[in-house]
């Protein structure tokens, strides 16, 4: 028989869970999103049931995935009266406290990967961390993120916490850059893709060698010369010369 998966919430996170759990064979039993729209659509390419309301959730779902913004998570359960599913967090940031009075059974599953609906991904390439209240609980949780991923490890919420720090830095922060980067290209109407290939050569030296061994740049090298010509590119855009000085001197600092 079908373990059955109900999913709060229909956003990116849910879509790709969502996904990967049906291509496992698994069954998507209900969806409860306050966003009717995407909420309807799921439920309906899952012929899964459909309602707005945490109370009216059914008890008889196997799993029940919270995927829902991180300061929502305890309210939402609070309503929530079924008590039989095992209820799961995805948040990196929430420790399985937070929810481990609420409710007998509960989990962390933390997907490390940035997700947008539009994108398909492998989702048996993204590393899966894992943790539970109980041995019993630890084992079906373990079990299911094996079903669709080959990289599942246990994590405690305070090792988590901080892998969550470095993943917002290393993927919102770089995110951020590639974005003031483009206003820079912009100025001249220069496309962003002539950046492609050096970024995918940075990421990849860094995982290689290390970060500190593969930085390179004016900052590094203290080009005096060359750092004040590029702030003086910037002087229209203030913020931006501010970010840019910061970095350059963290980055020799750092030498």
């Amino acid at each position: 028989m079908k373990s059955k998966i109900t999913f709060v919430g229909s956003g990116n996170v849910a879509w790709h869970l969502a996904k990967a759990f049906d291509l496992a064979g698994y069954q998507i039993h209900q969806i409860i999103s306050r966003n009717e729209t995407s909420g309807k659509e799921m439920a309906k390419k899952y012929a899964a049931f459909f309602d707005t309301k945490p109370e009216n959730m059914f008890d008889d779902s196997d799993f029940v995935f919270l995927t829902i913004p991180d300061k929502a998570i305890s309210e939402v359960l609070k309503t929530v009266k079924a008590e039989n599913p095992i209820f799961v967090h995805c948040a990196g940031s929430c420790s399985l406290a937070s929810i481990e009075s609420l409710k007998k059974n509960t989990a962390v599953f933390y997907p490390l990967q940035s997700f947008t609906k539009e994108r398909n991904l492998n989702f048996f390439e993204v590393p899966v961390f894992i943790e539970a209240s109980d041995s019993n609980t630890f084992q079906k949780i373990l079990n299911l993120a094996d079903s669709i991923s080959n990289n599942v490890k246990h994590l405690d919420s305070e090792n988590r916490l901080y892998l969550h720090l470095a993943a917002v830095m290393a993927n919102n922060f770089t995110n951020h850059l590639l974005g003031q980067a483009e206003k820079v290209m912009d100025m001249k109407e220069l496309p962003l893709a002539w950046l492609k290939p050096l970024v995918e050569e940075t990421v990849k030296k860094a995982f290689e060698l290390g970060p500190a061994n593969s930085q390179t740049g004016p900052a590094t090298r203290n080009d005096e010369p060359t750092l004040q010509k590029h702030l003086q590119m910037l002087e229209s855009n203030p913020e931006l010369k501010k970010l840019y000085t910061i970095i350059s001197q963290d980055i020799y600092k750092s030498k």
